[in-house]
């Protein structure tokens, strides 16, 4: 079911109006909207003479039901809130806006080839956003792909989803993060051995835990086992079993976020007291109240962290806010880092049809954006500066993590 649409309040409106551009070369006084800071800061700029007056439609792939509904929420509030920002602010022209036609697939991969197919075979739709789960984007990869339609992934972290010539990603690829982090902490506390937990019928996550055993070779730490979960399981406790009969000094997860807690949860109820590095999977408010504080001391890195000094990341936190009555979380990012991607791509085109869209996406090189600045390569990825490292505190916030073994919270089992 199509979604019904939502308006700015007058307080959302005036600061969406009000947004400072973070780094555009600006100085303290030269202020402008985030309309202006997109131009601004993507550096392949249309010359054409502008979109003709309408509204100019895509089509969004929400997981707003189901296991991973804690991530497709916050994703579908971040684009909605973007959406409603883009066309009060005037971004694409007078008289033009951007609309995007949202239904919910459940993580469910019939169901989101049915929705994409519906998309593909409307003319009035100019692009496709999906996916949140690396499984869905493999499902519907093919009858896009056949289509030519464009396609930008915004959440799903399979590295093989931009292969395609009519494929991107809004956002930074999760395994060069794994790779940071999995680095930092392996300098940090010098474990002797470790063990990586994985969600094995997941394209994406296997790239991650490929990413961690990299790091830990590179590292020179032993691996005890990887030992393999699944998308739908629902007791870990066997898995978290595996773990601590083999010993490991450090434990290192590539899962999904449903199953993710699952297992922090079974591995501190079972006395593990050693170290925990998770993925952005974890990174929710709903997941520390499931888990509460067996989440302690779990360090993850981040693309977007709400409490970072960036003004652009402080105008879109206190926007959403304003809207939701909740800080931002990564996924939230997402959404709203998408349809700017869009929007950009929408304006880059200067006219309503698939090939001006994608190559309106192809014209963007980079993009300040609440993730920082993003460079895209030739195959359509997206790539970032650095990673924010931070971890589950007592409070059930999530606050930085300095890369030291000091700065590492006390688990509940220490």
């Amino acid at each position: 079911m199509f979604h019904q649409r939502r308006w700015f309040s007058a307080t959302a409106l005036v600061l969406a109006l009000t947004l400072v551009a973070s780094a555009c070369g600006a100085d303290d006084d030269a202020s402008t909207t985030m309309a202006e800071t997109a131009a601004a800061t993507t550096t392949a700029a249309t010359d054409a003479a502008g979109l003709a007056p309408g509204t100019y439609t895509f089509g969004f792939t929400a997981i707003t039901s189901g296991a991973v509904a804690f991530a497709g929420v916050p994703h579908l509030n971040g684009l909605e809130l973007a959406e409603r920002e883009i066309n009060a602010s005037g971004f694409l022209g007078e008289g033009v806006t951007i609309e995007f036609l949202v239904e919910d697939a459940g993580g469910d991969q019939p169901a989101a080839i049915a929705i994409n197919d519906t998309y593909i075979a409307n003319d009035d739709v100019l692009g496709i956003v999906c996916c949140a789960l690396s499984s869905v984007a493999g499902a519907i990869q093919p009858n896009i792909v056949a289509a030519g339609i464009p396609w930008v992934d915004h959440a799903a972290i399979s590295p093989t989803i931009t292969d395609p010539d009519n494929a991107f990603r809004s956002f930074p690829l999760s395994q060069p993060s794994t790779t940071a982090i999995a680095t930092a902490a392996i300098a940090a506390l010098a474990p002797a051995n470790a063990v990586v937990v994985v969600t094995a019928d997941n394209d994406g996550l296997l790239s991650d835990r490929d990413a961690n055993l990299g790091a830990l070779e590179a590292g020179n730490v032993e691996v005890l086992g990887v030992v393999d979960t699944f998308a739908d399981d629902t007791d870990m406790s066997g898995a978290a079993t595996q773990v601590i009969a083999l010993g490991p000094e450090i434990v290192f997860l590539a899962m999904l976020g449903n199953t993710e807690v699952l297992m922090i949860q079974e591995l501190r109820d079972r006395g593990y007291a050693g170290p925990i590095v998770g993925n952005l999977a974890i990174a929710t408010s709903e997941t520390f109240d499931q888990a509460g504080d067996t989440l302690l001391g779990t360090i993850l890195p981040l693309a977007f962290f709400a409490g970072n000094s960036s003004q652009m990341v402080k105008d879109f936190s206190g926007l959403y806010e304003a809207e939701y009555d909740t800080m931002p979380d990564i996924f939230a990012a997402q959404g709203w880092q998408v349809a700017w991607f869009m929007a950009t791509a929408l304006k880059n085109g200067g006219e309503g049809s698939r090939d001006a869209v994608l190559q309106g996406i192809r014209d963007i090189d980079s993009m300040e954006t609440v993730f920082g600045n993003l460079t895209w390569d030739d195959r359509g990825e997206a790539t970032i500066e650095e990673w924010t490292f931070v971890q589950w505190s007592a409070d059930g916030e999530l606050v930085l993590w300095d890369g030291t073994a000091a700065g590492v919270l006390p688990n509940v089992n220490k």
